[in-house]
């Protein structure tokens, strides 16, 4: 039989181990002295034991009846945490929410003023970034491991919020020959070195490169973009990264703009379901008013 005791059972028998008295306890509880002895007899019934000595005055507790107390204040503070919990969750002063970024045009570019603005009706809520490639967070949404992501076109299976439109951008060294160039040609990087990112822009760049890609002296492969910086300031190569991945200041670095440079779309993204938490939807909801 599964043990299965009615918290007013519980909640009886607590106070009825203060009190004594069954109508002081109905008291406490807003019940009915009837209601008080028939949810404890039920008890002792399930159980088994006898849980109070009534032949006492004041009423007593039998050795069984402490030990069922014993546990049902723990059950009892358990419920009390979990009604302020839920009253917190209700009042939006607690969640959280996991928001996938697939690299630094999300992270340090687009998501830090949207959490700044956020935190500001809701600074209870917790907003926890976990990056990857574009890959690897496509398929944390996929496996509802994040709440949403930051992406370049998830596909049209999902709920999609626009936050900007992101641009490929040639990065040379400042005493580079190109620096003076308004604008790049794919011809201009040939007969020199190029570091290629692998930060997820490759696809669009040897699309732009077209035939005169097999022409490219490509030297590097690197991920990260503060590499991809740091090698083209040492004068190891010219590169081509989308330019909401870049910092504010590029020191030692020119930009310049590609002629008919690729764009993509950069949307905050959601399966089309229930939000998992309040304040999931919360936030979507914010972003969408933005």
């Amino acid at each position: 039989m599964t043990f299965d005791p009615s918290l007013t059972a519980l909640y009886a028998l607590k106070s009825l181990m203060g009190t004594g008295s069954v109508s002081q306890t109905a008291t406490e509880l807003g019940l009915t002295q009837s209601a008080v002895s028939r949810s404890i007899a039920g008890l002792e019934k399930m159980v088994g034991l006898t849980l109070v000595r009534r032949g006492l005055r004041p009423l007593d507790l039998t050795e069984e009846g402490r030990v069922v107390v014993a546990h049902a204040q723990d059950i009892i503070q358990s419920l009390s945490s979990l009604d302020d919990r839920l009253s917190a969750l209700r009042r939006n002063k607690a969640g959280s929410v996991q928001i996938g970024s697939f690299g630094a045009s999300a992270s340090t570019r687009l998501l830090p003023p949207l959490l700044m603005n956020f935190a500001k009706p809701y600074p209870a809520i917790s907003v926890n970034i976990q990056e990857a490639t574009d890959a690897e967070t496509l398929q944390n949404l996929q496996r509802n491991l994040v709440d949403m992501a930051v992406l370049a076109d998830p596909g049209a299976e999902y709920d999609v919020v626009p936050l900007a439109i992101d641009r490929l951008v040639a990065l040379v060294p400042e005493s580079s020959p190109l620096e003076k160039q308004i604008e790049l040609q794919p011809e201009d990087f040939l007969g020199a070195a190029f570091i290629m990112t692998l930060g997820g822009s490759e696809p669009a760049i040897t699309s732009w490169f077209g035939d005169t890609m097999e022409s490219l002296a490509i030297t590097q492969r690197v991920q990260q973009t503060h590499s991809i910086l740091a090698l083209v300031r040492a004068k190891l190569g010219n590169a081509i990264v989308a330019a909401l991945s870049l910092p504010e200041e590029t020191q030692g670095i020119a930009r310049i703009p590609l002629a008919q440079a690729p764009t993509t779309d950069i949307v905050l993204a959601r399966k089309s379901l229930e939000p998992k938490s309040k304040a999931a939807g919360l936030f979507w909801k914010f972003v969408e008013k933005k």
